[in-house]
């Protein structure tokens, strides 16, 4: 053994030695430089955070708590939530991480009977036991900012994990922005009360959705022809009616310069037609409409259309208190979470809705905003004309006529997207003075007008202004002297859901929805359809066989045994025969069934194992392949060394 050889020899320990200690330091250095830092392979960036919510957290200037109350006895007992506990913590993590220590991360067991227990109920999370008279677990979030005001998420419900982002930044935004959400009220019916009844002596009583916002957002009066405050945050429109040119052009630059509008349209007010009591028939007298606006925006309400549906119709009296008689209006509709966007943080938890005569929004063709619809008909669903349901609407002749278009119809939607404005050839002229002799007013300074939107608009359309009305969405009760107001839909939280989106900012507009931490085996799951169906085909043999087994057996029991004389005998023998026919054939199908079954757990066994070798055997044998060709590589590079040597 000559000296080179030792060298070489202790120059690759050497070599090896450097590098453990080249892996254990670059090991530390990623640790400090790269923490927070990841990489995400899901196949929906489950835990890749939206430029929006970056946006929010680099704002923060005041520091936030966030207190993840989590019991991972949840977990254990129940693994789909232990799943989405798991993806809740990374995700906060990355909150904190993101903040640039704004944000203050604790994660707690509430333990039973603990003080760590208390402060989760004083926060007010929603405790759950896992078996009756169990302890309490608690999957839940508590924060708060330096001012002391809170936020909380009782409990992180898996249906909602699809928002967990949004939840989650809308919940920061809020703390780090307590500010209340300023709304714009400019409305055609009496929300606050009817002001010209009260003058009569009856009571000035609001509407339930209006005490509703009262409590959560600045409410402002917006008066026609007046200009648009540009501190208000969302425009609320309900049921406008022959607005001004000088109202709607004030309305137009409002949007052009980023403002939100939730606008209520009505192709007929019920409302309003119950208290005008009108018989006579008047096409504009119940109807509102933005036409200009709306076609400025790439969509429209069809006009003097209302959406009927066969599915969703409300069950009515249409009989007199002698001859009572109900049913189904087909233009009063009870809708349901089919009939929702669940892609929307506005919609997703709507479970039942009550509207009355809507009408029917439609996009534009060649628009430039896109239309996202929110609310919707079944596809049993028509158009009627107006006609058909204002003053004294015939319900049975709506339902001998209906005819079902295949197809859904929107009834409220959000518009967003680039826009250009609805006055293309500038603002509207004033109009002129009646009083002839009356000299010109100086021209006040106007802003210049804005003629395509600095950003993109965001609009809410919902083509029914009656789902404000009590009597569609609550139960009013004399509680102790006081109207309580019970809600029986989900209207009320259409209204506010819609204001805390659009009111969001730009930053949470643009969150978008996420998929879920817990992945199908789709593969799988084909294989268990496939088998399924194969089994539910020889059920259904099964069945037959049966039935015709049994209509044979009730056949021969039924003949006349007088009448037959001898053949009694020679029919039970027929019978007996039969009924162990049935027998063999029963237990023949009994193993067929357990045939299809064994071979579904065959495939799925051997899906199962080829998954687990290619998880825990494919990389090592790759990476000892790899390690083999190099080898092969380095050792010809040395004989060629040495026979050139």
């Amino acid at each position: 053994m000559d000296g080179s050889f030792l060298s070489r020899r202790a120059a690759a320990w050497w070599a090896l030695a450097a590098a453990i200690v080249l892996f254990l330091a670059v090991n530390v250095i990623a640790e400090q430089a790269l923490r927070g830092s990841r990489v995400d392979l899901t196949e929906n960036g489950l835990y890749t955070l939206s430029q929006g919510t970056r946006r929010v957290l680099a704002k923060i200037e005041e520091p936030i708590t966030l207190r993840f109350y989590y019991s991972p006895q949840l977990g254990a007992a129940a693994p789909p939530y232990g799943i989405y506990a798991e993806r809740v913590r990374e995700t906060l993590q990355q909150y904190a991480a993101l903040a640039h220590g704004k944000i203050k991360y604790e994660e707690i067991d509430p333990q039973p009977f603990s003080s760590a227990e208390d402060r989760a109920v004083a926060f007010g999370l929603q405790g759950v036991a896992l078996a009756q008279g169990g302890d309490q677990v608690y999957f839940g979030l508590a924060a708060t900012n330096a001012t002391d005001d809170q936020q909380t998420i009782q409990f992180f419900q898996p249906e909602r994990e699809r928002f967990l982002e949004y939840d989650l930044t809308k919940l920061v935004y809020s703390l780090a922005f307590p500010k209340k959400t300023v709304v714009g009220l400019l409305s055609n019916l009496p929300l606050q009360g009817d002001f010209e009844a009260a003058m009569r002596g009856a009571p000035l009583t609001p509407y339930a959705i209006y005490e509703q916002m009262k409590q959560l957002y600045d409410i402002r009066d917006v008066q026609a022809d007046a200009p648009i405050a540009t501190d208000i945050d969302v425009l609320m429109l309900v049921h406008p009616q022959n607005l001004s040119q000088k109202t709607l052009y004030a309305i137009d630059q409002y949007v052009m310069k980023g403002g939100k509008v939730l606008a209520f349209v009505d192709p007929y007010s019920e409302a309003q037609a119950q208290k005008a009591r009108q018989q006579a028939f008047d096409a504009n007298a119940e109807a509102s409409d933005l036409e200009p606006l709306f076609k400025a925006w790439g969509f429209e309400m069809l006009p003097g259309k209302v959406a009927a549906d066969r599915t969703d119709a409300r069950r009515v009296n249409v009989g007199t208190s002698t001859s009572p008689h109900s049913a189904d209006y087909l233009a009063w509709l009870q809708l349901d979470d089919h009939n929702v966007n669940h892609d929307s943080p506005i919609t997703a938890d709507l479970a039942q809705l009550n509207i009355a005569t809507a009408g029917v929004l439609e996009p534009l063709k060649g628009a430039k905003t896109k239309f996202t619809p929110l609310v919707f008909t079944t596809e049993q669903s028509q158009i009627v004309g107006v006609d058909k349901v204002a003053g004294f609407p015939q319900i049975d002749v709506l339902l001998n006529e209906f005819k079902a278009s295949g197809k859904k119809l929107a009834i409220a939607a959000r518009i967003t997207g680039p826009a250009d404005t609805a006055f293309p050839k500038g603002p509207p002229s004033p109009p002129p003075s009646k009083d002839k002799n009356a000299k010109p007013e100086p021209a006040a300074s106007t802003p210049a007008q804005i003629k395509t939107a600095q950003k993109p608009i965001n609009v809410v359309a919902i083509a029914d202004t009656d789902l404000l009305s009590d009597r569609f969405w609550v139960d009013v009760q004399n509680f102790v002297g006081q109207h309580i107001a019970i809600p029986n839909a989900n209207n009320g939280d259409l209204v506010t859901n819609a204001i805390d989106v659009l009111s969001g900012g730009d930053e949470l507009i643009g969150l978008r929805t996420r998929g879920t931490a817990v992945r199908p085996f789709t593969l799988v799951q084909n294989i268990q359809r496939a088998a399924d169906e194969r089994y539910q085909d020889t059920e259904k043999g099964l069945e037959k066989q049966l039935k015709e087994t049994q209509n044979k057996i009730r056949s021969l029991s039924g003949r006349d045994p007088q009448a037959q004389g001898a053949d009694v005998s020679a029919n039970a023998l027929e019978q007996a025969q039969t009924l162990e026919n049935f027998r063999t054939q029963l237990l023949k199908v009994r193993r067929q069934l357990r045939e299809v079954q064994l071979a579904l757990r065959q495939d799925i066994d051997q899906l199962r194992n080829e998954i687990e070798v290619a998880d825990i055997a494919a990389i090592p044998i790759l990476v000892a392949l790899i390690a083999i060709v190099l080898g092969f590589v380095r050792m010809s590079r040395r004989r060629r060394r040495a026979q050139a040597g």
